[in-house]
């Protein structure tokens, strides 16, 4: 991965080292096109909606190879005789199965964006867009019947997951103007993340079990259980593209119209490995 970085910031410092003499000869060559016009900063606001990888869902789906995993709270005396009671088994309860299908939502996208124009048609995009990602499916439990029963008691309990992640993409744009009032746009570049997972739990009952350990010692009920903060996730990288349709409007005001799809990596651990996703946003500028 630090390779594949450092591979992605090399090619990145390479464009933006290559602008200016892009710039000065578009400039050189059309400024009677151009003028001064076309260059200058512009800022923006972002809303949109994302649809993240399900392959880093799966970290929230309780399997034993995860960090945060059903075994850690089964194991547990107590949460054992708790969700042992809540299913009112006669002998013994087991995980049956867990989610096959563990994914994350469609979920709100907003962020600020900005732009620096070399020209009308070349501009460097700086952009920031937060997302909150809740993934769900469910844990099947194994209740052992009564003695003159023949047949497993199967349950079906949510098991659910939740982080929070902002995108930093760093990239060129190109526009390809149509008239006065629409243009066309393409971009792409890098893209820089953090990620923080906010819960990963299984619920019997309507009651939560927590499978991230946040507690000093083991759990005991009416005991002096302290917990404390544990940060699970991290900053990961990877690139991004995007294309769209732009409307000028009398007063000055640019709203853009397009999609953003990435290709990168997030720092959840076992899942390190790139994954795609895709967005589809709108943008006013000013």
């Amino acid at each position: 991965m630090q390779q594949l970085t450092k591979t992605l910031l090399f090619i990145f410092l390479i464009s933006i080292c290559s602008i200016p003499v892009f710039a000065q000869t578009d400039l050189g060559n059309t400024d009677e096109e151009f003028s001064d016009d076309g260059r200058g900063w512009a800022f923006g606001l972002n809303v949109g909606v994302y649809y993240a990888s399900k392959k880093t869902a799966e970290y929230y789906n309780g399997s034993l190879k995860n960090e945060n995993n059903v075994g850690f709270v089964l194991s547990n005396y107590y949460w054992y005789q708790d969700i042992f009671r809540a299913l009112r088994a006669h002998d013994s309860i087991s995980v049956y199965g867990l989610p096959q299908d563990m994914h994350y939502k469609l979920v709100m996208q907003p962020g600020i964006y900005a732009q620096f124009c070399f020209n009308p048609a070349l501009a460097l995009v700086i952009e920031f867009n937060y997302m909150k990602l809740k993934a769900e499916d469910v844990i099947v439990f194994e209740v052992d019947p009564k003695p003159y029963a023949t047949e497993p008691d199967l349950r079906l309990y949510p098991i659910r997951g939740q982080e929070e992640r902002i995108y930093c993409d760093i990239g060129l744009k190109k526009t390809i103007p149509k008239n006065d009032r629409l243009n066309y746009y393409v971009m792409g570049g890098l893209n820089v993340n953090s990620t923080q997972v906010k819960k990963s739990s299984f619920y019997v009952e309507e009651v939560e079990y927590t499978m991230i350990n946040n507690i000093n010692g083991s759990y005991i009920p009416n005991g002096n259980n302290q917990t404390y903060n544990v940060y699970q996730g991290g900053i990961g990288a990877g690139i991004f593209a995007g294309a769209g349709a732009a409307l000028t409007f009398p007063s000055g005001i640019v709203a853009e119209f397009g999609f953003t799809t990435h290709y990168l990596m997030v720092n959840l651990t076992g899942y390190q490995t790139m994954n795609p996703g895709i967005g589809a946003n709108m943008r006013f500028m000013f």
